[in-house]
C-alpha cells in the first residue's frame, strides 16, 4: 500500500504536523510505503524520520499574500508528483494542503481521498483567527471569506471519507459540511518519551502554547496577579513563541509579575518533558480547541491539567480525576483550581498518576496508527 500525505510545511510543526510525522513513521513499520508532499521542512525535524519519503514543492508559506498569488503553480507541482507516484490513497491534512488533495481527486475520481480534519479551516471558518492575521492577509481573508466558505464546502465534498481528531471536531464538520462520513481517531503521544514513575512536583505552573491571541494566555497571567495579591508566590513558566509574546510580556510587567512569570520561548524536547513532569499543574486556557496535544502530553508526564470546558480537552481530561475542566474564561474558577493544587501537592501527584493511566489506555501514537491502518485498508485498491 502506498499512501501520500499532503501537508503544508514542517518548519514549526504543531499538532497536525506531529500527527503526520508520527503516524507516517509507524505506518512504514507496518509495511506501508509513505510519501509526504510538502512545501518545506527544517532538517532538524525531518532527519528524525529517515524512512519517510519527502517531496518538496517550495513556495512561500500559506500565511503570506504571495502564497495565494502562486497557489496554482504550487498545486501543479503537487499534481505532477502525484501523477508520477500513482499512490493508492491520498491523505490530505490541514488547509491549504487539503485543497491540493481535493483538486487532485476532482480530476482523478477513482483514487481514494481520505481527509484528516484537524479542524475545519480556521482561515475560512474562524473569525478570531482571521482577525489575528497580519495585514494585508487579514484584509484579503475578510473580503474573500464569503467565496472561500462556498469553495471550502465544495472542495470538501470531493473527499471520500473524513477522519477527525475529536468528537468535538466531528460535530463541527457535520454542522459546516453537512457530512455524515466522519470517524474519530484521537492523536496520541510517544509514551516512551515520558517518565514511568511520578516525579516530585515543584512550585510552578506551566503553559505550553503558541503565543497567539486566540490561545488565551492573558487569562493565565491575570490569575497569577490574583494569586500574588493573596500572598501566594507561585510561578508561571510559559513555553512557546508567537506574535503575542511582546504584548504578554508587557501585560506581566504592568501587573508587576516580572519575578513570577518566565517566558522561555521554544525548548528542546527532553527539557520540555522535564518541565511537564515537575510542574504542579499545566494550564491549557484555549477555548474551542479542536483537540489539544498539550493536555495529553502533560498527562503522559504525570501532571494534571486545568483546561476550559470546551472542545477537545473535554474528551481527554477526566474532570476531578486527571485534572479540572472550568467554564471558558472564568478567572475565578482558574484561580480556585490553581489554589487547590498549591494547597494539595500530594493530590496533584495522585491525579497525575491517574492522568498517565488514562493516556496509556487511550492516547498513544501506536493506538492512533492501528485505527488509521484499519481505515486505510478499507480504501486501498
Amino acid at each position: 500500500m502506498h499512501v501520500v500525505y499532503l501537508h503544508p510545511h514542517f518548519t514549526y510543526p504543531g499538532g497536525a504536523g506531529i500527527f503526520v510525522l508520527e503516524t507516517a513513521k509507524r505506518l512504514v513499520k507496518k509495511g506501508v510505503t509513505v510519501t509526504i508532499i510538502t512545501q518545506s521542512g527544517t532538517p532538524e525535524i525531518l532527519n528524525e524520520y529517515p524512512d519517510i519519503h519527502f517531496k518538496f514543492v517550495g513556495g512561500p508559506l500559506p500565511n503570506t499574500f504571495s502564497y495565494w498569488l502562486q497557489y496554482l503553480i504550487i498545486y501543479k507541482k503537487v499534481e505532477r508528483i502525484l501523477d508520477e507516484i500513482k499512490p493508492e490513497i491520498i491523505f490530505p491534512q490541514v488547509f491549504p494542503a487539503n485543497y491540493w488533495g481535493f483538486l487532485y481527486k476532482k480530476h482523478n475520481p477513482k483514487i481514494p481521498c481520505l481527509w484528516f480534519c484537524h479542524e475545519p479551516s480556521a482561515f475560512v471558518h474562524e473569525m478570531r483567527f482571521i482577525n489575528g492575521l497580519p495585514f494585508p492577509m487579514r484584509f484579503f481573508a475578510k473580503i474573500s471569506n464569503p467565496i472561500m466558505k462556498i469553495l471550502d464546502k465544495k472542495f470538501v465534498s470531493y473527499a471520500d471519507y473524513i477522519l477527525v481528531n475529536s468528537n468535538f471536531t466531528a460535530t463541527r464538520c457535520k454542522k459546516i459540511y453537512r457530512s455524515s462520513k466522519t470517524e474519530t481517531i484521537y492523536p496520541g503521544v510517544s509514551i516512551e518519551e515520558f517518565p514511568d514513575n511520578p516525579v516530585k512536583k515543584e512550585n510552578y505552573i506551566l503553559c505550553v502554547s503558541r503565543l497567539s491571541k486566540f490561545k488565551n494566555i492573558a487569562l493565565v497571567i491575570k490569575s497569577i496577579s490574583f494569586l500574588k495579591k493573596k500572598g501566594n508566590g507561585i510561578k508561571l513558566i510559559i513555553i512557546g513563541d508567537g506574535e503575542e509574546k511582546e504584548n504578554l510580556i508587557l501585560q506581566s510587567e504592568k501587573l508587576g509579575l516580572t519575578e513570577n512569570i518566565f517566558f522561555s520561548g521554544k525548548m528542546d524536547r527532553d527539557i520540555l518533558i522535564s518541565y511537564y513532569s515537575r510542574a504542579l499543574c499545566v494550564v491549557f486556557p484555549s477555548i474551542e480547541e479542536p483537540f489539544g496535544i498539550v493536555p495529553i502530553e502533560a498527562q503522559a508526564s504525570g501532571t494534571p491539567v486545568i483546561a476550559m470546558k470546551s472542545g477537545g480537552p473535554m474528551e481527554t481530561i477526566v474532570d476531578g480525576k486527571s485534572g479540572f475542566l472550568i467554564q471558558p474564561d472564568s478567572l475565578d474558577e482558574l484561580v480556585e483550581k490553581i489554589s487547590f493544587f498549591i494547597q494539595n501537592p500530594m493530590i496533584a501527584e495522585s491525579m497525575g498518576v491517574t492522568a498517565r493511566k488514562t493516556i496509556l489506555k487511550k492516547f498513544t501514537w501506536d493506538k492512533t496508527t492501528e485505527q488509521l491502518m484499519d481505515v486505510l485498508k478499507r480504501y486501498a485498491f
